[in-house]
C-alpha cells in the first residue's frame, strides 16, 4: 500500500500527480479553518485517488486538538523541536511530522516507544531536505539518521513522505523508500516499518 502525505490542497493536482505516482492514499495536512475543512472533504469524494484530511498543528493547541479530532480524518502534528514532539507523545492516533530538524535530534528512545506505544505516525518530510541547503541539509540529515537509528531499534512504525507544499515537491512515495538508504536506513527494514505504518493507518 502507497501512502503519500502533502501540504497543499489543490485535490485535482493532488490526483493527477498521485495516479502518475501510483500513490494509493494521500494525506492531505494543512491548516484548516472548520469551514474549509468541510469544503475539502466534499471535493475529497470525488477523487480517483483515496483523499484524506489532516489538520495540521505548527503550535500546541488542546482545545483544538480535541474539536477537529472529530471533523478531520487525521491529525498532523509538526514536530523537531522539544515541545512539539511532547506535545504530540501526550496523544494518541496521530501523525508526527518531521520529528527532528536541522536545529537539533528531538528523538530519543523512549519517545521512539511512546510512538509505537500510542500509534503516533512519525513521517519523514522529504521536501524539508529538499529545501534545505548547506549547513543546515548536512545538519538536518544528520540528526534524521539518529533519529531513525532510534525508531528502527524500537522498531516504531513510520513512513517517508513528499510532504510537498507544491506540485514540483511531490514525489512518489515508493521512490522515497530509496531515500532511507541515504539516511543510513536498511531498504528492507524501511520497507518493513512503512508496510506497519500504513496497515496502522488503514486501520485507524
Amino acid at each position: 500500500m502507497n501512502i503519500n502525505l502533502v501540504a497543499f490542497t489543490d485535490s485535482k493536482t493532488i490526483e493527477e500527480l498521485s495516479l502518475k505516482f501510483k500513490d494509493e492514499i494521500v494525506i492531505v495536512a494543512s491548516d484548516f479553518s472548520e469551514i474549509d475543512l468541510k469544503e475539502f472533504n466534499s471535493k475529497k469524494r470525488k477523487s480517483k485517488v483515496k483523499l484524506y484530511s489532516a489538520k495540521l498543528f505548527t503550535k500546541k493547541d488542546n482545545n483544538a486538538f480535541q474539536k477537529f479530532s472529530k471533523l478531520a480524518d487525521f491529525i498532523v502534528i509538526k514536530g523537531g523541536s522539544i515541545e512539539m514532539n511532547s506535545w504530540a507523545l501526550t496523544k494518541k492516533n496521530c501523525i508526527l511530522l518531521q520529528p527532528f530538524s536541522s536545529d537539533r535530534n528531538s528523538v530519543d528512545l523512549a519517545s521512539a516507544n511512546v510512538c509505537k506505544q500510542n500509534n503516533i505516525i512519525p513521517c519523514i518530510d522529504f521536501s524539508e531536505f529538499l529545501n534545505a541547503h548547506g549547513f543546515r541539509q548536512t545538519q538536518l540529515m544528520k540528526n534524521a539518521m539518529l533519529g531513525l537509528k532510534l525508531f528502527a531499534k524500537a522498531e516504531t512504525p513510520l513512513l517517508f513522505v513528499s510532504g510537498a507544499g507544491k506540485k514540483s515537491e511531490m514525489r512518489s512515495s515508493a521512490d522515497l523508500i530509496s531515500f532511507s538508504e541515504t539516511l543510513g536506513l536498511k531498504r528492507e527494514k524501511a520497507v518493513k516499518l512503512s508496510n506497519e505504518a500504513s496497515k496502522n493507518i488503514i486501520g485507524g
